[in-house]
């Protein structure tokens, strides 16, 4: 087995037992230039093929390092199939860090404004983040399964949990099956009605074309230096996925109880200006009408009590000091039943 690192590479012809970091020519000319860092890990025996991404929100720092960890982490030694490691979709994005643009929080691309994760599958004749969106497609539409590795941004406390689809095909079962294996307490499903799971997304059209795709959310986003517990649980939670499948030997790590989340949204906003207060914060359980948090005056007096509108989990508290009216505070979600995953 040798491990290397080379600028130009085809993830597909890494040699058995052999694994390589390199980067994949995406675009160059006067106007752009991308390119695009994957790891691979090609196994000591046939097998699926898994691929985690990081970066497609390039400010979400604990997918990123947790990417690039697995890199380092999975050997060819006993593993069966392939493992491909994408640590930064977006590198333009990732370079462009001012924390003060939103574009870095919106992964918008600086080069040309595209926000790509609503222009998959991409095009190789578009523009930029078309033509980077159709190349990360490319690798990923080539594997059996697939994980983006999220985390709260910028502005979110966010609550660790798992994502899927629901699209009525057949697949739907191996990406729940994947949401539960990973091994969060929380799974919440997706529609194609909303946002974060709606064509031209990246999760979405993995799907689509009959890749069982993923996200795991677990990190705090105002935090740069992403914390040890969030990188492990996209770690361990893609260990869990390799050895449930068959790919590495050994049997994935269960919960001790794990919920579904209902998918109505509850969001709380800030009805008048002043300084945001928080004593919710991501996970915790709260109960309808549950003071969450106050608006003060620089006096540090009670401008105003933010409540709970239900019985439920704190999915986001969002992390800005001053607010004015309608900023968001809060999300959160109804806790539904057990998934059926977690210890007896």
């Amino acid at each position: 087995m040798h491990s290397m690192s080379i600028r130009k590479f085809d993830p597909f012809e890494v040699d058995k037992n052999e694994k390589q970091f390199g980067y994949v020519n995406v675009l160059d000319t006067i106007g752009a230039r991308f390119e695009l860092p994957v790891g691979v890990v090609n196994g000591s025996s046939e097998g699926p093929t898994l691929v985690v991404t990081g970066g497609l929100y390039p400010t979400e720092y604990c997918g990123v390092e947790s990417a690039s960890r697995l890199f380092q982490l999975v050997q060819p030694e006993g593993l069966s199939g392939r493992f491909i490691t994408i640590p930064v979709i977006n590198m333009s994005s990732f370079r462009f860090r001012t924390p003060m643009m939103k574009l870095t929080s919106s992964s918008v691309t600086p080069l040309d404004g595209g926000r790509i994760n609503s222009v998959f599958p991409g095009s190789p004749d578009g523009r930029p983040t078309e033509v980077l969106a159709h190349r990360v497609f490319d690798i990923i539409s080539r594997a059996d399964y697939h994980v983006d590795f999220r985390g709260g941004d910028f502005p979110e406390s966010h609550l660790v949990h798992t994502i899927f689809l629901r699209t009525g095909r057949e697949i739907d079962e191996t990406a729940e099956e994947m949401a539960k294996v990973f091994g969060f307490e929380y799974v919440l499903p997706g529609t194609p009605a909303i946002g974060h799971t709606s064509p031209g997304t990246l999760i979405y059209e993995a799907m689509s074309r009959g890749v069982a795709s993923i996200i795991s959310e677990s990190g705090l986003g105002y935090r740069e230096q992403p914390l040890e517990e969030f990188i492990e649980g996209h770690v361990l939670g893609t260990f869990n996925i390799l050895r449930h499948f068959g790919m590495l030997q050994g049997a994935p790590v269960k919960p001790r109880r794990q919920n579904f989340l209902d998918m109505t949204w509850y969001r709380v906003s800030a009805p008048l200006s002043g300084v945001f207060q928080a004593i919710a914060d991501y996970g915790d359980i709260v109960e309808k009408d549950q003071v969450i948090g106050l608006i003060k005056g620089l006096d540090s007096s009670i401008l105003a009590s933010i409540v709970s509108p239900i019985d439920g989990v704190v999915h986001t508290m969002f992390t800005r000091r001053i607010v004015l009216p309608g900023d968001p505070l809060y999300t959160l979600l109804e806790v539904g039943e057990p998934t059926g995953w977690g210890e007896p």
